[in-house]
């Protein structure tokens, strides 16, 4: 059915991101030229100008490569880079401003749905999901910039859209998805073949959303304690439920057959990032890994240079260098990282260099998930990209149990699921996951596993426990979260970078650490095209407009040892 739709949905979406190269997107569907390949519910359903949408939000080439793999996961240390500035916290304006761009054509397109279709019964679960989506798409961006346009942000007035703070926008995402999976009618009309996540499983959609309020309620969990407090109860129990087993985990299939959505560019390829010298497991990773639950390193007696324990995850989540990995002579047999914000020229050097050094398994780059496959290292297309996984609702729940919520259960129970689903996600066998969950052995910072435990006194605290677990199950998609808990929590332990550029992250105070930047600077563009309100904005953050200022959520005042 969609291939039928091919001309339709290009038109569509090509239509939607056009009008929105303003924030404030100055026309809206009514105000165009009648034409009959338009997204109106009398001509088009408005399902296939969501679908796209979906579709570019999470594998567009450009807008993965660069903000979720040179951004996010670089920031969250999950791999460091040997070619962009991003590996030494510089963020690159042209990449901020394509994803500012895009962001407005994706939110002008679902708001169109919501405003042509609301009050129409025969749509009522497009708009649910159109709100949700818009949720997801919000979310993402306050998370990276702080406060954004928002409330008039493609509202069809013409006008330049305000900058509405982060608070009010946290707020209102919450009443949001607790309104949108609450109208919900799992007996109506959903998007069938068109709903690339979930099938048409509204079943589904209405437990993410619950899901992805409880996300966002934690979000507040040191600003606001009392709302997250409320907020997270509340999604716990809110009728629908939530992610409930590794097989509810959010995720959407890469196809290569997306090209229909704008003639090619729409499809995931991070290959070149993972496999082609640009991204390397950081050291950062390497020490969370090193020892962790202390399982024995796989074939050790055939390497040169790798640990005696490991996280049973280690070596699927990084590979050992090898010829077949491109390691020069003497680089062979390694499990490495590299040290996290080298500039360009020392990470080429040949001690750092990638291809020296530990890369993306293999685990996730074959499509038969072959551990030791003899595949080249290219990421296949027809392979899942997970955008939350069922672990990330255990460990959110074990927080909020940790904090004294009533999250329907223990935190020590909800820790060990998350564990456990995270383990179970790249197929590690029980009983190889039982000794881990019964290991005192600590990491290279300290931190161990057993709930309970006291062996290390140095990051290793119940919320420690949690959050690295969290960062470690959240691998390799879900950078986002790891990024956030590090701003939110200085947590997990981190390195601190070795060579950030002067002013892009602060050196001294408790939690001015040279772990990671705060936040995006804003796209130069916005101070020629959004002057007053972009000014207005600016003066409400806590070091101006520079990375180093402070997201309304990011306020704590200390970082444990």
């Amino acid at each position: 059915m969609i291939l039928e739709m091919k001309h339709i949905i290009c038109n569509a979406i090509a239509a939607v991101l056009l009008s929105a190269a303003l924030v404030s997107c100055t026309k809206g569907f009514d105000e165009m030229n009648v034409n009959p390949n338009s997204p109106t519910p009398d001509s088009v359903d408005p399902n296939y100008l969501i679908s796209p949408i979906i579709v570019s939000s999470t594998l567009e080439v450009n807008i993965y490569q660069r903000i979720h793999n040179l951004y996010n996961d670089t920031f969250a240390q999950y791999f460091a880079n040997d070619k962009y500035t991003s590996n030494v916290c510089v963020p690159n304006d042209d990449w901020s401003q394509e994803y500012w761009n895009k962001v407005w054509g994706w939110i002008s397109g679902l708001n169109e749905v919501i405003r042509t279709c609301s009050g129409n019964e025969k749509y009522v679960n497009s708009v649910q999901i159109a709100r949700i989506w818009r949720v997801w798409i919000f979310s993402r961006t306050t998370d990276l910039f702080g406060d954004i346009p928002y409330s008039e942000a493609c509202d069809g007035s013409g006008k330049p859209a305000k900058y509405d703070t982060q608070k009010d926008i946290y707020y209102d995402f919450l009443k949001e998805l607790t309104e949108a999976s609450e109208a919900i009618d799992l007996n109506g009309r959903n998007l069938g073949t068109s709903d690339f996540i979930f099938k048409g499983d509204m079943a589904r959609w209405k437990a993410f959303a619950n899901s992805l309020r409880l996300r966002l309620a934690m979000r507040l969990s040191e600003v606001d304690p009392a709302k997250a407090k409320l907020e997270a109860e509340a999604a716990v129990k809110a009728d629908g439920g939530m992610l409930s087993g590794i097989e509810d985990d959010v995720k959407i299939l890469r196809k290569e057959n997306y090209y229909q959505f704008d003639g090619g560019a729409l499809y995931y390829s991070a290959a070149n990032l993972y496999s082609r010298s640009r991204m390397t497991m950081s050291s950062s990773m390497q020490k969370l890994l090193t020892n962790l639950g202390g399982q024995p390193f796989p074939k050790k007696d055939i390497y040169t240079s790798v640990p005696d324990y490991i996280d049973p995850r280690g070596t699927i989540y990084f590979n050992v260098t090898s010829a077949f990995t491109n390691a020069a002579e003497g680089y062979r047999g390694r499990w490495k990282g590299v040290t996290p914000g080298y500039t360009k020229a020392v990470a080429a050097e040949k001690e750092n260099a990638c291809t020296n050094n530990s890369r993306l398994g293999t685990y996730f780059l074959t499509k038969d998930k072959v551990k030791d496959a003899d595949d080249k290292f290219t990421i296949s297309f027809d392979r899942d990209q997970v955008l939350m996984y069922y672990a990330e609702i255990c460990f959110l729940k074990a927080e909020g149990a940790c904090r004294g919520w009533n999250m329907g259960g223990s935190a020590e129970d909800f820790y060990k699921a998350g564990i456990i689903a995270s383990m179970k996600e790249v197929e590690i066998e029980d009983n190889v996951i039982e000794a881990y969950l019964n290991s005192t052995m600590p990491n290279l910072y300290g931190t161990t596993v057993p709930f309970n435990d006291k062996t290390s006194d140095k990051h290793n605290s119940q919320l420690a426990k949690i959050i690295t677990q969290k960062y470690l199950a959240n691998f390799p998609d879900n950078s986002w979260e790891a990024w956030n808990d590090y701003r939110r929590l200085g947590m997990p332990s981190l390195d601190p970078f070795a060579m950030p550029e002067t002013g892009y992250v602060l050196e001294a105070g408790a939690m001015d650490w040279k772990g990671s930047l705060r936040r995006l600077i804003y796209p130069a563009k916005e101070k020629l095209t959004n002057e007053a309100n972009y000014n207005e904005a600016v003066a409400r953050l806590s070091d101006g407009d520079n990375t180093t200022s402070r997201m309304w959520w990011d306020c704590r005042t200390n970082i444990e040892d």
